[in-house]
């Protein structure tokens, strides 16, 4: 997390800010990591596209909501 610039320090004052948003985002990322693993081991590809159709509509709209707000603290100097 170091080489890419995450910084854990401001997962608190975020998840106050904006919780559902973080939370599922960071969920939504994890499923789509699951979906591929499945993709790879299991699933075919009509297997995969619905999943990763709902997956990815959850990380966009989720994915808005969560971004802003840390772009919002970057701005204000925050972060």
């Amino acid at each position: 997390w170091i080489v890419f610039g995450g910084n854990v320090c401001h997962a608190k004052q975020a998840l106050s800010n904006a919780p559902l948003a973080h939370v599922l985002f960071f969920g939504s990322v994890l499923a789509m990591e699951g979906v591929f693993f499945l993709y790879y081991s299991a699933w075919n590809l009509f297997q995969t596209l619905p999943v990763m159709g709902l997956v990815g509509a959850v990380a966009v709209l989720s994915g808005t909501r969560a971004l802003g707000e840390v772009q919002g603290r970057r701005l204000a100097g925050q972060r």
